[in-house]
């Protein structure tokens, strides 16, 4: 699962601060951003353009030349995915996605790690392995309670380290909203 922001421009009163969003997403698009930011970070050029470019072709055939920026196994896994975006699918963003991509890398990890150290992965071992995971990442909220809630679905109470700070921000927009109505009245009985 292969996550990444997405970019909108919002439709403004101010028409320029819409067009300098749309230029500033334009610039975005650039192979001047786009291949050094998938050098770096390991995705793919979201443009066609950038993934045709001489220079990202060469940056890809250098896989392993040079381990520091040429990382093989980084190269390989973009490569493969370029071989194969007609193999993959795209979906909007929605709630938890973080979550779910989160899990199916754990999920990737745990298996990963036990067949290194020649556990027994079977039917039974992929039962509790996704039991674990949707507790850990909370994945059956919907159905049946994991993790530390309650069957009505209720996480319990807050830590009182968390009562404390939202009782503090609180307390402190309150007193911004004293000394607001204070210094107005200032202001009006001075004039």
């Amino acid at each position: 699962i292969s996550q990444g922001p997405s970019l909108c421009v919002f439709n403004k009163e101010d028409p320029q601060e819409v067009l300098a969003s749309w230029l500033f997403c334009q610039y975005l698009l650039t192979n001047d951003v786009q291949i050094p930011y998938a050098q770096t970070e390991g995705y793919v050029p979201v443009t066609t353009k950038a993934q045709n470019s001489d220079v990202y072709k060469d940056y890809l055939s250098k896989g392993g030349s040079d381990n520091n920026f040429y990382y093989d196994i980084k190269i390989k896994a973009t490569q493969l995915l370029i071989d194969n975006v007609e193999n993959t699918f795209v979906t909007p963003v929605f709630n938890g996605s973080a979550s779910l991509r989160n899990a199916a890398g754990q999920l990737i990890e745990n298996v990963t790690k036990s067949v290194k150290r020649k556990e027994k992965v079977d039917d039974a071992y992929m039962k509790n392995l996704y039991k674990d995971i949707q507790s850990l990442y909370r994945l059956n909220m919907e159905g049946e309670s994991g993790g530390s809630m309650n069957a009505s679905g209720d996480l319990g109470p807050l830590p009182t380290g968390s009562v404390i700070l939202l009782c503090s921000l609180a307390l402190v927009w309150v007193l911004i909203g004293v000394y607001a109505v204070l210094q107005y009245k200032k202001r009006k009985n001075s004039r």
